[in-house]
């Protein structure tokens, strides 16, 4: 499986590193790159102004039981 790397910078990178130790902060960023993938091959054309990421209060059970 290839790699994919971005850089960030180092504002966000200690953000990153500053947030609770309970945050799976991998997990999240697993499923927002997924559902990005997704609608760039329904719309290649598309740009990253047009995504809006959002918190809800739903909590995803399947990311529990893989553990």
């Amino acid at each position: 499986m290839a790699k994919y790397t971005a850089p960030i910078d180092e504002d966000i990178r200690q953000r990153i590193q500053a947030l609770p130790g309970h945050i799976r902060f991998s997990a999240f960023m697993r499923k927002a790159i997924t559902a990005f993938v997704e609608e760039l091959e329904k719309n290649p054309d598309l740009a990253p102004e047009n995504f809006i990421i959002t918190c809800s209060a739903r909590k995803d059970a399947s990311e529990k039981k893989r553990r």
